[in-house]
Formats: C-alpha cells, sequence, structure tokens
C-alpha cells in the first residue's frame, strides 16, 4: 500500500452504498418517482467537503477531516480524507453521517447497502475528484459481494487501522468516551462480519421527538419490513427476512431494558401507551416459517409409521 501514497494517493474512508432493490423499482416505479429516490439518497449521502469552495493557499488544504461524494445513477461513493492537520476522529463521523443517511432513507422508505473501507483512495487536493484507487474497488466489492442485506458492512480493515492507530481518533489520542460511542455503532453478524447497527445506535437522542421519535421510527421500520416481506420474489424476501431478524432481535434487546410494568406512568403519560403495549406492537412475526411449523404440526401429530 505504500506505493500506492508515494504515487499520489491519499489514505482515506471509503464508502460505497447504492439502493437494493433498484433494478425492480426501474420496472415498477414512474421515472419522476424514482428520480425522487435517487436524489434524495445523494442529498442524505452528500460530503460535508461537497459545496464548500477550494482552498486558496496551500496551508489550508486538510485542515479538518472532510466527506466528498460523486453519484452515477443509484450509486453514491463517500471518500472521507483521513490524514488532515487537526486530527478529529475521520472514523466517528463517517459512522455518525452514515447513520443520518440511513435513517433519513429508511424514513423515506429507501433501503440502502453499501460496504466501508480504509485505504489510498483519490479526490484531489480540492476534493473535486475524480473519485478512484483501490480503497473505492474494495468499498464496491464489499457493497456487491459481501453486503448482501439492506446493511452497510465496515471492512475488518477499518476496525483492526481504528484500534492500532491513534491517527484515526479525536485529537490522535485513543479515548474511552470515543471508544464507547463508535462501539455503539458496530454490529456483529453471526458469521463474524461487521456492519453498521443503526438500530442501536440511533437512540432517542438522534431524535427531535426523543423516545417518541426513536418509537415512532421503530413503527416505521417494522411497517417497511412486513410489506417487504409481501414481495412475491423469494430472493427479495430473504432481505427482508434477515432484516426482520434483525428487528425482532434489537426490539428483545431495548424492551429489556425497560420497566414493562411502567409502574411511575412516564413511559404513557409521554408515548399515550404502555409500555408492555408498545412493545407487544413492535415484533414482526416469522411467517417464513411457515413451512417449518406445518412439517413440526405434522410430526407432532400424524401416526409414525416408520
Amino acid at each position: 500500500m505504500t506505493d500506492f501514497y508515494e504515487r499520489g494517493y491519499e489514505r482515506c474512508i471509503v464508502t460505497f452504498i447504492d439502493i437494493l432493490g433498484y433494478r425492480n423499482l426501474l420496472k415498477t416505479k414512474h421515472a419522476s418517482e424514482l428520480a425522487a429516490v435517487v436524489n434524495a439518497l445523494r442529498s442524505f449521502a452528500a460530503g460535508d467537503g461537497d459545496d464548500e469552495d477550494s482552498p486558496s493557499h496551500m496551508d489550508e488544504i486538510r485542515l479538518n477531516t472532510q466527506a466528498f461524494s460523486e453519484s452515477v445513477s443509484d450509486a453514491v461513493v463517500r471518500v472521507r480524507t483521513v490524514d488532515t492537520q487537526s486530527p478529529d476522529g475521520p472514523l466517528v463521523y463517517e459512522l455518525i453521517d452514515l447513520l443520518h443517511a440511513i435513517i433519513e432513507c429508511l424514513n423515506r422508505g429507501i433501503l440502502i447497502r453499501g460496504g466501508v473501507t480504509i485505504g489510498p483512495a483519490y479526490v484531489g487536493l480540492n476534493g473535486k475528484g475524480p473519485i478512484f484507487g483501490p480503497a473505492m474497488v474494495r468499498a464496491f466489492e464489499i457493497e456487491q459481494n459481501e453486503a448482501v442485506y439492506p446493511r452497510i458492512m465496515i471492512d475488518e480493515a477499518v476496525l483492526a487501522a481504528y484500534a492500532q492507530d491513534d491517527s484515526l481518533w479525536q485529537n490522535a489520542e485513543f479515548d474511552g468516551g470515543e471508544a464507547r460511542l463508535t462501539r455503539s455503532f458496530i454490529g456483529v453478524a453471526d458469521d463474524g462480519s461487521y456492519f453498521l447497527d443503526y438500530l442501536r445506535a440511533a437512540g432517542p437522542g438522534e431524535f427531535d421527538a426523543g423516545v417518541v421519535g426513536q418509537f415512532a421510527f421503530l413503527r416505521g421500520h417494522r411497517e417497511l419490513i412486513v410489506e417487504g416481506l409481501r414481495n412475491d420474489d423469494a430472493k427479495v424476501r430473504r432481505k427482508f427476512v434477515w432484516l426482520a431478524n434483525y428487528h425482532n432481535r434489537f426490539v428483545a434487546s431495548l424492551q429489556a431494558s425497560y420497566d414493562l410494568s411502567g409502574s411511575d406512568g412516564a413511559f404513557e403519560a409521554e408515548l399515550g401507551i404502555s409500555p408492555q403495549a408498545m412493545f407487544d406492537s413492535l415484533p414482526i412475526e416469522p411467517t417464513w416459517d411457515r413451512h417449518l411449523d406445518r412439517i413440526h404440526a405434522l410430526a407432532e401429530s400424524v401416526a409414525d409409521d416408520w
């Protein structure tokens, strides 16, 4: 990798994102509707450096970490500079930006998939691109071949670098508070891969309405999944099954942190519903198990002729 940095590339955190189910949307949506969906993703995933003027002096270049983006069709590539004059925690900033993009997209019924990595990329001194490089290729490979489900996967190389290199931390110092914040964003899948655990990261503080906003988001999340599970395409349904299982696991963990008796009345006073009733309304019934349920019922009831 050193050779790339000697040839004009710089170390960056690179994220590649696209809209899940875009081909199906092409077949079913009016062009104006699809344009609105694509423009929404571009808006939410845009980099904070995209609209800034180019630096006029060399000493103004790379003062702080910034993200720059380029879009093609339904895909967005984000490149966040790492090695800046003032180390300010580029990984945390990228995770926060991606969390906000996911929330905004989900609130509009848009599912996204992506990959995040770290490595050599070119974005130009002024951040205007063109964007290319080995890290962009790797992020694209993660999105295309590894993410599979509606999630943003985090390359193991990112966490390995973050755990060992203090230049990726605020003020270039390892810090317990930042470590706890970063950990809250990272989920571990059953196969050991890492992904942005947006349900856990999207606590009450991420919503203007606080706890009310969080539960409204979870209800909307449930409705989106239930609708997706009705899809006739088995390949599409499997993606929603993954999302339903993720949703149900989070709801169960969140429920465990609440007093379901609502003995102080604060929950019901704020949300207009008891804690028990709220949590009873959030899980998604595993209808995808219906065939196994039928086989199990037969195993229990039909005489054994073997």
